[in-house]
């Protein structure tokens, strides 16, 4: 299995004990190829604009350890939101111009949840055309169900413009279901751009509090591969090459994550 595997640094990794230079070392001495990092939680967006000063700083640092990265979206941004859609717009050109300025290959963002689809389509267009001439691709995630986030990506219709397919979501959204689960992926495998990997229960009631769900198994609760329910092994064996991206919530799980090889072999074998 030769594919190139990356992990999110969640924005509350990067403590004052914890810099960003340290925890991609740490990444790296672990053989992986990327990181996932959102520029607006290191300070390189403000009020909808690129922070020029701050990014030079980044770039250093990204340059530094060789490492590899994408960027991501802010999770809050919406626009299928008609009333505030030029803030949201504005943020999110912010990130595409910060994409194209660090050379990041890959833009993930979440489609909307609520509000006006064609709204929506006309944007991710846009910033598709702003970034597709330096090679940049976005990759859609599917919050839930495969198939709204799918729906979008055939409308937007960019050559740049993909699958970003979360299988935990597809989980829940298939409460739990390996042969649906199965179902909804192979519907996305040939738009897939990236894989993004992290376990869960399948399960999404009772709604409880935060603190509770992993007592109960519900929810979006992050787990390691292995900690949970998902079958990775047979969604793996849908996909080619396609690169993947472990996305661990808690700091203390990310700490001990297993190396890349590690990962594969834990993956194959669920």
């Amino acid at each position: 299995m030769v594919v190139e595997i990356g992990v999110t640094v969640y924005p509350h990794f990067v403590t004052k004990d914890k810099t960003l230079a340290s925890i991609l070392a740490d990444v790296k001495i672990k053989n992986y190829d990327f990181v996932s990092i959102f520029p607006h939680t290191l300070g390189l967006i403000k009020n909808g604009l690129v922070v020029e000063k701050k990014l030079r700083n980044i770039e250093t640092t990204l340059r530094g350890v060789g490492i590899d990265y994408i960027v991501r979206m802010p999770t809050s941004v919406n626009l299928r939101d008609n009333i505030y859609y030029t803030r949201h717009f504005r943020v999110a050109k912010a990130v595409a111009d910060v994409a194209i300025k660090l050379g990041a290959k890959v833009i993930v963002m979440q489609s909307g949840r609520t509000g006006r689809l064609d709204l929506e389509i006309e944007a991710i267009q846009q910033l598709a055309d702003m970034v597709g001439p330096f090679g940049t691709k976005i990759a859609l995630e599917n919050t839930f169900s495969v198939k709204d986030t799918l729906y979008v990506v055939d409308n937007v219709d960019r050559e740049n413009v993909g699958f970003a397919l979360d299988v935990a979501h597809a989980f829940l959204s298939a409460q739990g279901n390996d042969e649906k689960l199965l179902e909804d992926v192979k519907l996305g495998t040939d738009k897939t751009v990236i894989l993004m990997i992290h376990d869960n229960f399948g399960k999404l009631f009772p709604q409880v509090e935060p603190e509770d769900a992993l007592a109960y198994g519900v929810g979006d609760l992050h787990l390691l591969p292995g900690e949970g329910k998902i079958p990775f092994g047979k969604v793996l064996k849908l996909f080619g090459d396609v690169p993947i991206l472990l996305k661990v919530k808690d700091p203390e799980k990310f700490a001990k994550i297993p190396t890349k090889s590690g990962l594969i072999e834990l993956l194959t074998s669920l």
